[in-house]
This record gives structure tokens, sequence and C-alpha cells, in this order.
């Protein structure tokens, strides 16, 4: 009986401090950090040929991690800082080990053989990353050019000597993001994702919040073929978050109207559901989307367009130049009306002329913007860059496969991307490793 007790005792008193002990590696993620993804390793791999050791295998250029010494039993934790930097944080199961794997590569030309510098090793790998390990804790970092070396090894030693208070384990985003139940899970503020990325959410930020102000938290799991990321936005500044949430409700469910319409090459599509005077105004409170219509406004009078229309609209995306493919259901046509007015204003090098009944071409240098109303009622365009074009409709449309249409249908907002239409062969590689070769990526606003 007081063996028993004992054991109760020491493992009230021990188990806290082991658990304490198994997230110090997490001390070194900087504090300021903007956006932070956490990688649940151990259920990656349930999923089947997948992983975060796949998607090392990708990033690095190795056929080989077993015996890296990282510990891929615990979560790894990718981070970006305010100046861009971006970095990938891991448990180390065994330091020796690590430096032998590394060593090993570096045979090979891979990377750098590692060096011991105040107790801790560095290692520069390929031409952009460069690392450094303790006992406890990998940080990769990059892309780190050859003249930032030194100072990018002053800044690891300065991570690994921070304490819990000092790293990112306190902030409201890392403490949301362990509220996240998932294979992957990220917290972002919006000013840390790519612009042409953050748009779509930008749309419903309140004119007196800024982009960092602003936050993205979502879960990523695998169904089917599919990477289904759920997320929502919010703010963590109380007013701004309740116009947030005002602001959201301009969406309503999406239906399957256009879902027989895909664009077949496009790289992304997004669905709304929305009356157009009511997305207008959160377009023209918005900073980052004002820019963007007093560019579209110089020649056609995209105001008025949005104005008429109400119902499903589906934007598709066919290069990362900014081509796109645009369909969405109108109340009226009245627009048309004023096409003639815009004919007689278009500026010096540019011109609108007809392609058709209620269809145009708007043409600008290289750039082509084709726009018609169709039979249905329905308003079609199309934008390309450094391309002759005399279609104002969507060509060979192709159906929406019936598991995306099902988890799109009803949502309120939605983006496909299709990786096998991206050029980017290493971020194709790194995110279908991640999924076992999951080829498609669904966004679903919670």
């Amino acid at each position: 009986m007081m063996k028993i007790l004992l054991r109760i005792i020491v493992a009230t008193f021990l188990l806290p401090l082991v658990s304490c002990s198994e997230k110090e590696y997490l001390n070194v993620i900087p504090r300021e950090s903007v956006a932070v993804i956490s990688v649940d390793a151990q259920r990656l791999s349930t999923l089947g040929n997948s992983g975060i050791d796949n998607a090392l295998k990708s990033l690095l250029g190795v056929d080989n991690t077993e015996g890296c010494g990282v510990d891929f039993s615990s979560k790894i934790y990718l981070f970006e800082t305010p100046d861009g930097a971006l970095g990938l944080v891991a448990r180390v199961e065994s330091a020796d080990e690590m430096t032998e794997w590394l060593s090993e590569l570096s045979v090979s030309g891979k990377c750098t053989v590692p060096e011991e510098h105040l107790g801790n090793m560095f290692v520069t790998i390929g031409n952009s990353w460069f690392a450094g390990y303790s006992d406890e804790a990998l940080v990769l970092v990059g892309p780190v050019s050859a003249m930032q070396r030194a100072e990018t090894r002053q800044r690891l030693q300065k991570m690994f000597r921070q304490t819990e208070e000092q790293g990112v384990r306190e902030t409201q985003i890392f403490k949301r993001l362990e509220l996240l139940d998932a294979p992957i899970a990220f917290v972002s503020r919006l000013s840390a994702l790519p612009e042409k990325m953050s748009l779509p959410f930008a749309l419903f930020t309140p004119k007196e919040a800024d982009a960092s102000q602003i936050i993205l938290s979502a879960t990523v799991d695998k169904e089917g073929e599919l990477m289904v990321i759920r997320g929502e936005t919010m703010s963590f500044n109380e007013k701004i978050n309740s116009k947030l949430q005002e602001n959201n409700k301009v969406l309503r469910p999406i239906t399957k109207e256009f879902f027989g319409k895909l664009s077949p090459d496009c790289i992304g599509s997004m669905f709304m559901n929305v009356e157009g005077e009511r997305l207008l105004k959160l377009m023209q409170q918005s900073k980052e989307m004002q820019p963007l219509l007093v560019g579209v406004n110089t020649s056609i009078d995209m105001d008025n367009i949005l104005r008429a229309i109400n119902g499903d609209m589906v934007l598709y995306f066919s290069s990362l130049e900014g081509d796109f493919d645009f369909i969405a259901n109108l109340k009226n046509k009245d627009f048309l009306a004023d096409v003639g007015y815009w004919k007689t204003s278009c500026p010096a090098g540019s011109s609108i002329t007809n392609a058709g009944k209620d269809a145009y071409l708007y043409t600008n240098g290289g750039m082509v913007y084709s726009f018609a109303v169709d039979t249905d009622n329905h308003f079609i365009s199309s934008l390309r860059h450094n391309k002759a074009s005399t279609a104002v409709t969507a060509s060979a449309p192709k159906p929406l496969p019936k598991e995306i249409a099902g988890k799109i249908e009803g949502s309120t907002l939605a983006m496909l991307i299709d990786l096998g239409n991206i050029d980017d062969e290493t971020v194709g590689n790194i995110v279908k490793s991640l999924f076992g070769g999951a080829s498609k990526i669904l966004y679903i606003k919670e």
C-alpha cells in the first residue's frame, strides 16, 4: 500500500515537470511571430504516405530522414516574423544523431559540416537555409544569404536563451493555436499572408482596422483526396471583432448554380453568394481593396456592374499574374446602357469594341478584358495579360467534382486551389508530401 501511495506522490510532482520539459523547445519560437503553424507528425502519418518527414525531404532535397535526430512524436512548428523570415522548430531527440546525419549530408554537398558555437551547433543547408540546434530544439530559418549567416547565428543564439515568457507561448496567437485540434493548424495575422492570398479575407476588414489586426485561424485535414482547410477570421480587439463579424453577414449560402462551369485550367477558384450593393460598400471601405477599385474604374464602371450582382458569383484565377475568369448572377443589366459612354472616355492607348450581342472587349496594350451578359442574365468576364483574346465566355467548362461540390454548397465562402496547375513545383511537392499526394486544397469559411 505504501509503495502505491509513494508512486502516486512521485507521479503527482514529476509529471508536470516532464510535460514542461517536453515543451521547452517551444521557447525558441519568436514572441513577435505574426503567423504560427503546428504540425502533428504522428496524426499526419495515419493519413497514409504522408507526413512532415516527407515534407522535410522535399524541402531539404534528401531521400531519407531516418536517424536525423528529430523527435517526430512531438509537434513541429513553423513561424513567420514581421520581417518576412520563415522558420521551422522541432524537438530534438538526439543532438548527436543530428550532427552525424548532417555530417553525412555534407559529404554530398547538401549542407556544410555542423560547427559548434557557444554550446549550440550551426549548419547551412542548401543555399538559402540556416539551422541551429541544441539538445532540446532545432531551428531552421530562411531565406538567409551568405552575408546574413553570422547575424542569423547571433539571432538563433538569442532564441535558444529565451524563457517561456520571452517566447511565443504566452501570446494570444499561440494560445488560440493551442485550442485548434487537427493534424495541421495555423493562426496568422492577415498582414503575414501574401497580398493576393489575403484579399478575399481583407474584403470584410472594418475601415478602422488594418491587416495586422485581423486574425485568420484554421484547421487543416485530409478528407478523401482533398486537403480541407476550415477557417475563420477574428480580431483580438473586441470592437474590431464585432464589426468584422457584422461585415461577414453579407455572405449568403452558396448554391450549386455554377458548379457545372468550372474553368479547367484555373489554379484557384473563389465562390460566394452576395448582394452586390452590400459587397461594394465593404470593398469601398477596405484599405486593401480601394486601390483595386480605383484601377478597374478608370475605363469601366465596375461599381455599377457590382451593384447589379445578386446571387452566386465565382472567380477563377488562371495564372499567378492575375489572369481570371468571372461569372455572376445579375438582378439587372442596366449598366450596359453606359457602355457607349465608356467607349468615348477610354484613356489614350485603350479602347472598348463590340464582340457580339451584349458582349465587349476592352484592350490596353497586351491586356485584354472581355465582358458580356448572356441569355441567362449572367455577367461573364475574363482578363488576360499579354495574350490575344477575342473570347467573352469561359472556355470549355467542366463540372465540379461531387466530393468538392458537396462541401462548398451551403457554405458562405469557399476557395479551391489546384496544386497540379501551379508551376512552382517546390511548393506543390511539399504540400503534396504533407497530405499523401492530395492535389487540391479547399478552404471553407466556418
